[in-house]
């Protein structure tokens, strides 16, 4: 299972529909925890929750429903966010900080932590913009590996940055700008009956190099209460 999540979803997979589930109960009151399950079969694939003992947002990502221990062997990998309203978030595998690493200049790379993709997220009057970035796939080498031992090598500052280097290794992605719509008074994208709520969670990704933005990588909305949708195309994401 862990060589499945951790690997690029194949080309020929097309859209892969999954769903999500949000706990609120008991011990997850304060802190929920969110179950990422297949549509097909209904199968788990994943779970996260944020971690108590960081100030700042830091979702822990385990292999075992209810199993949000960092040192557990489900421990697959993070997401952390800055100190600023939560505006930028970097994802993470389960490797280790090469700032933590002891003599982390000869830690061999197979031990440091490979970022996964980081996202940029801004609140603004009317819709929200988010910039998100993932490690480019090539059909012979495979994913591309991203092991910084500097803070300028980052994704995340390469990314924000448009550093030349760090941009032909990344696929780049925006979220589609919605259209206004007079008779609801309100923003409106069309999920194709793959989200039922309306949600200013709700969003699908582009590719932020297409004019048109008509070829959607990524969609994820509300359905219900403590349910969303979230739906991608291994083939675009690939290309």
């Amino acid at each position: 299972m862990k060589s499945f999540l951790m690997s690029p979803c194949p080309k020929r997979a097309g859209i892969v529909q999954c769903y999500i589930k949000r706990n609120k109960s008991g011990m997850n009151k304060l802190y929920p925890a969110y179950s990422v399950f297949l549509k097909e079969g209904d199968r788990f694939l994943m779970t996260s929750k944020r971690r108590s003992v960081v100030k700042a947002s830091n979702y822990l990502v385990s292999m075992e429903q209810n199993d949000h221990n960092r040192n557990s062997m489900n421990y697959i990998g993070e997401v952390r966010a800055n100190f600023v309203v939560g505006s930028e978030f970097q994802i993470y595998d389960s490797g280790i900080n090469y700032k933590e690493a002891s003599g982390y200049d000869n830690t061999p790379n197979t031990d440091i932590r490979q970022e996964l993709g980081c996202v940029l997220y801004a609140m603004e009057d009317g819709p929200r913009k988010m910039q998100v970035c993932i490690n480019k796939v090539d059909p012979q080498e495979g994913m591309h590996l991203w092991q910084p031992r500097s803070k300028d090598a980052e994704m995340l500052n390469m990314f924000k940055n448009k550093d030349e280097y760090g941009m032909k290794n990344l696929v780049s992605m925006i979220n589609k700008p919605p259209r206004w719509n007079d008779q609801v008074d309100a923003y409106v994208q069309n999920f194709n009956g793959r989200v039922t709520k309306p949600s200013v969670k709700n969003f699908q990704l582009v590719d932020s190099t297409s004019f048109r933005h008509e070829k959607i990588i990524l969609q994820f909305g509300k359905v219900a209460k403590d349910e969303f949708t979230v739906d991608f195309h291994s083939k675009i994401a690939c290309d």
